[in-house]
């Protein structure tokens, strides 16, 4: 694997509510995945988080929304906070829910991000100046690539099917690395210097038909990139909570997402307990297993297992561990052969309902 960008931390174990904080750390700079509650966090953890990513808003995956407020109300800070249609509304109601007569203007904010299912984004400024009033407005803003940090790291989002409602997915990316290869600079006889940096920032940019001069002679970035450049894999993790086992799911995630090296993924039920799962759109300790070894992971992470396993809730993590263990090394066709019987034993079930 290479370089670890990212640590992350899932909030309150293997069965509480889903929150997972992850920090970049080239940046100091963290966010979270999903709002359950947040007592557990240090208020010094929840000060470094300026991003937060919704899945839904279930009480168990957005009750934490009033710690994150109160820690922030002194300190006058913008918050950027992204969930699923009709995502602006919801935030406004949380905070329309206080009387805030004494605090300043402008010291309240969110910039809110609603995603609807067919790709449009919609986004409002909440601030308490003029009682958190929505003016909506289209954003630029892709699925594909939501936000963008300091660094370069990037979220992406895919909408999924939760029992007829939206459930969010994200995955989060950090920059390819470029690196440059000294024995070919020395071979085309070129210097080192500050073109080197701008080389790196017009790749990942996506500036490939531009042009730079360098000694002497103006070359294109995409050309300058096939004979100086290896470009290192990123460190990624995917975020993928509350949904229903299915085709189009799968489908969805697969065209949305693509590959991940990590994978933070709930497997509420064991795999004995697959009826209980699709009656509650969540996923069993197979399911987990096989979606994240569809995206390639090479670590699994567990949570959001159901209370029905009492103070035992290891027992669903070691299971997906020991699926997961056995599917990431099958190649591609045998993978696609355990993702087919799994689905196709969820739609004899459902057809016998």
């Amino acid at each position: 694997m290479s370089e670890v960008n990212f640590e992350l931390r899932i909030v309150n174990g293997l069965q509480g509510d889903p929150a997972v904080f992850v920090l970049i750390r080239r940046l100091g700079e963290a966010l979270l995945f999903d709002l359950g509650s947040l007592e557990a966090m240090a208020h010094k953890d929840l000060l470094r988080v300026k991003n937060i990513f919704v899945s839904h808003t279930h009480m168990d995956h957005f009750i934490g929304f009033d710690r994150l407020l109160r820690v922030n109300v002194p300190h006058k800070r913008l918050l950027h906070i992204w969930g699923p249609a009709p995502f602006i509304d919801r935030v406004q109601a949380k905070l329309r829910a206080y009387t805030w007569n004494l605090i300043d203007d402008e010291q309240i904010r969110f910039q809110v991000s609603e995603i609807h299912a067919d790709g449009k984004i919609e986004e409002a400024l909440l601030s308490n100046t003029d009682d958190f009033e929505i003016r909506r407005k289209t954003s630029s803003q892709k699925l594909e690539h939501l936000c963008q940090f300091g660094d370069g790291t990037f979220v992406q989002a895919v909408v999924l099917n939760h029992k007829g409602t939206p459930s969010v997915a994200y995955r989060l990316a950090a920059p390819p690395r470029y690196r440059v290869l000294s024995e070919r600079l020395l071979a085309l006889h070129l210097k080192a210097g500050p073109w080197l940096s701008q080389l790196q920032t017009k790749l990942r940019q996506g500036c490939l038909n531009e042009l730079l001069e360098v000694g002497g002679r103006n070359w294109s970035i995409a050309e300058l990139a096939r004979e100086l450049i290896r470009v290192e894999p990123t460190h990624s993790l995917a975020y993928l909570t509350d949904f229903s086992f299915d085709r189009a799911n799968l489908g969805r995630l697969r065209s949305g997402l693509g590959s991940t090296q990590q994978v933070i993924c709930e497997c509420s039920f064991l795999d004995r307990d697959q009826k209980r799962a699709i009656d509650k759109a969540h996923l069993t300790t197979r399911q987990s297993a096989l979606l994240a070894a569809a995206l390639g992971a090479e670590l699994l992470h567990n949570f959001h297992v159901s209370g029905i396993y009492g103070q035992m809730p290891e027992i669903a993590a070691e299971e997906a561990q020991a699926f997961f263990e056995g599917l990431r090394g099958l190649d591609p066709l045998q993978l696609q052969g355990e993702l087919e019987a799994e689905l196709q034993g969820v739609e004899r079930e459902l057809q016998n309902q």
